[in-house]
């Protein structure tokens, strides 16, 4: 890989800055010594322990993801308690799968960890009353200065900060270059349609035993499909869709069932967001959609080649339909005994140069600018794969960031549970798409009255 190519990844994720960057000169003048991240946190440090007498304190975080971002993380927590000696961090991880059940339940009962991570789900959790707002952190505890803007605005509602951003991403399709090679198909440009898509996947199958074109894109997918056409799902209280969106979706899904292009239902019905577990992974599929920052938790699982490539374009519009997009938060508990310590743990695993190194890009581009610019000068093979598929996002889309639909997660069901009715001839995909359009604008108002509230 070029290192131009890097820089021109890092000239595009410096621009995401430029919407705000007068009033990120403002912050960094009235805190020219925060720039000096590393030094002002240990600072900081020392003097709060001073001050509280280096009591005893015990955090639990929680997060999900593979067993390549739990090991990363369990790392950075053992250096966090090797520099505060009066910390003892409680690691609570796991998948994806059941991961916000748990989170519910212990919010439920009041014993949720102190620190959180979150996905784009984080607005509903904030409209719940159960986030901890951090703007009195900022400046003193956590150092917000050389944070890219927009990642900080994703994070914002009603004004208050309640997350620190833990990385850049966007979502992609992983193709198995190995699983391509066995089955005798070249790999597609990347400039690639959906006619390409539909005429290419029936190949894999047939030319693969037990192995299917592709697996189901999902509820994301749907978002990114509307892209394409300058639509979207949700934004500022107006939603960007109608039936007949639902029904082209849905529609085309059907359509690569029956030629066998996509998986059967009862393999669909299995798929698991654990990279170890996930289609791809476990060869019933040699497509998947996947956050970019991912690539490098599903590469590990297996030692099959995998590529990353853009979603196939709308032929009509030539767009994918991509956008760049924060990959997951920290926020803390608002019932957190330490909502300090919280806060000092979250600024140093964005902050901390020797703490980002070992995380990489497993959660993303850093938004930290220095953080970035250092990985990028020590990019290994796989960073340069997720920088380079960042850059050609940059390069061949203008989908903005939509953020997730309010009620992410009973709407997420939703449209999984619809895509079974289909999966299964429960509905026909008319019937199936306008029950699923008028129980969404349902749950919508739902949700929005509770905001109100």
């Amino acid at each position: 890989m070029k290192k131009w190519y890097l820089f021109l990844v890092l000239a595009f994720l410096t621009a995401l800055v430029v919407a705000c960057s007068s009033d990120s000169a403002n912050e960094n003048e009235e805190d020219t010594a925060g720039s000096e991240d590393t030094t002002e946190t240990e600072s900081n440090d020392t003097e709060s322990e001073e001050a509280s007498g280096n009591e005893e304190v015990t955090l639990r975080v929680a997060w999900w993801g593979g067993q390549e971002r739990h090991d990363r993380t369990l790392q950075v927590i053992e250096m966090y308690e090797e520099q505060n000696p009066h910390i003892t961090i409680e690691a609570e991880y796991s998948g994806f799968d059941g991961y916000f059940d748990k989170l519910n339940t212990q919010l439920a009962a009041g014993n949720a960890p102190d620190v959180i991570q979150f996905g784009g789900n984080l607005n509903d959790f904030v409209a719940r009353d159960v986030i901890l707002p951090l703007d009195d952190y900022v400046g003193n505890e956590i150092d917000t200065s050389l944070h890219d803007e927009s990642m900080l605005d994703s994070a914002t509602f009603d004004d208050q900060l309640y997350g620190v951003t833990l990385g850049t991403t966007a979502w992609g399709l992983l193709l198995n270059k190995t699983a391509f090679e066995e089955a005798g198909v070249s790999m597609p440009s990347k400039e690639w349609t959906w006619e390409d898509f539909k005429e290419l996947t029936p190949q894999l199958t047939e030319n693969l035993d037990g192995t299917y074109g592709t697996g189901d894109f999902g509820e994301d997918g749907f978002g990114v499909f509307l892209a394409q056409t300058d639509k979207f799902t949700y934004l500022d209280g107006e939603i960007g869709f109608d039936q007949e969106d639902v029904k082209e979706w849905f529609n085309l899904w059907k359509e690569l069932r029956e030629s066998e292009g996509a998986a059967i239902p009862e393999v669909q019905v299995s798929a698991s967001q654990t990279p170890e577990q996930s289609l791809i992974v476990q060869r019933d599929v040699a497509i998947e959609s996947i956050a970019s920052n991912q690539l490098g938790a599903y590469t590990g699982a297996t030692e099959d080649e995998f590529e990353l490539y853009p979603y196939p374009a709308n032929s009509d519009t030539s767009k994918n339909g991509v956008s760049l997009r924060p990959s997951q938060y920290f926020a803390a508990y608002k019932d957190t005994e330490h909502p300090e310590e919280a806060a000092k743990f979250m600024d140093f695993f964005v902050n901390n140069v020797e703490a980002t190194e070992i995380l990489g890009n497993d959660r993303g581009a850093p938004v930290n600018a220095d953080v970035r610019e250092n990985l990028i000068d020590q990019a290994s093979e796989l960073d340069e794969a997720v920088y380079s598929y960042i850059a050609l996002v940059s390069e061949t889309s203008d989908a903005p960031f939509i953020p997730n639909l309010p009620g992410y997660n009973e709407n997420t069901q939703l449209f999984t549970e619809t895509e079974q009715i289909i999966y299964y001839d429960q509905k026909s995909v008319d019937e199936a798409a306008e029950d699923y359009y008028e129980e969404l604008l349902s749950n919508i108002e739902k949700y929005e009255n509770e905001d109100e509230e």
